[in-house]
């Protein structure tokens, strides 16, 4: 059969090659995938319709075995009425019922060798089928990876920036404390030396005041 031959050809086939070989192992694996489901859709059907095949032929072997039956019934009848001429025609209806019994049982050989066939044609697709999901389930987990290992990646290359510019951010405000400090001691002082200047100048201004008021005193009279 066609189909039997075209489904040796796809189990035979080195699919793992294949895809190896291919410029998109992905599509390419896609592809074989639905060829292959394919095939096992059509090896199925095929098997139900021999199964059709060989139920209609124990149907057909039943029927000719009862006229095997009736015909050797009907040569015993032509032998008892001393009919002779008609038993003769009853065997050899016998006779050709038993070829076509003979035809039957060949077919059904044949229908069972067809049917095994498919049957572990089916068995082998299956398997095929399911190795092919395997790995395009494999396929996906490894994109999956890839594909967050490579955003986990970026964004901690973005965390790595953003921790240098806030260690920065942290570091300039740190400076612009000390220097604020520096400059608030720097008034500080200053504002002390104003005061220390006038404190003096009052001090000596009490001074000239005490010493007028004693010269005063001791001018004669």
């Amino acid at each position: 059969m066609a189909l039997i031959d075209r489904i040796e050809d796809l189990i035979k086939a080195e699919f793992n090659a294949l895809l190896d070989k291919a410029d998109d192992p992905e599509k390419n694996q896609r592809q074989i995938l639905t060829q292959l489901e394919a095939a096992l859709t059509e090896c199925r059907s095929t098997v139900v319709q021999v199964i059709c095949e060989q139920k209609a032929l124990v149907r057909r072997e039943q029927t000719v075995n009862k006229k095997v039956e009736q015909w050797q019934q009907q040569a015993e009848y032509a032998l008892q009425k001393d009919r002779e001429d008609l038993a003769r025609a009853a065997l050899m209806e016998k006779q050709a019922c038993q070829q076509a019994l003979q035809h039957i049982e060949e077919e059904a050989t044949q229908l069972q060798q067809v049917h095994d066939k498919l049957a572990q044609d089916a068995r082998s697709l299956s398997e095929k089928i399911h190795q092919l999901r395997q790995k395009e389930a494999q396929l996906a987990r490894r994109e999956h990876t890839a594909t967050t290992q490579l955003k986990a990646r970026s964004v901690a290359s973005q965390q790595s920036i953003a921790a240098a510019l806030t260690r920065f951010e942290h570091l300039e405000r740190k400076v612009e404390r000390v220097e604020a400090e520096v400059d608030s001691y720097d008034l500080v002082s200053k504002e002390q030396a104003q005061w220390q200047a006038l404190e003096t100048l009052a001090r000596e201004e009490q001074v000239d005041k005490a010493l007028a008021e004693l010269k005063q005193r001791n001018q004669p009279a």
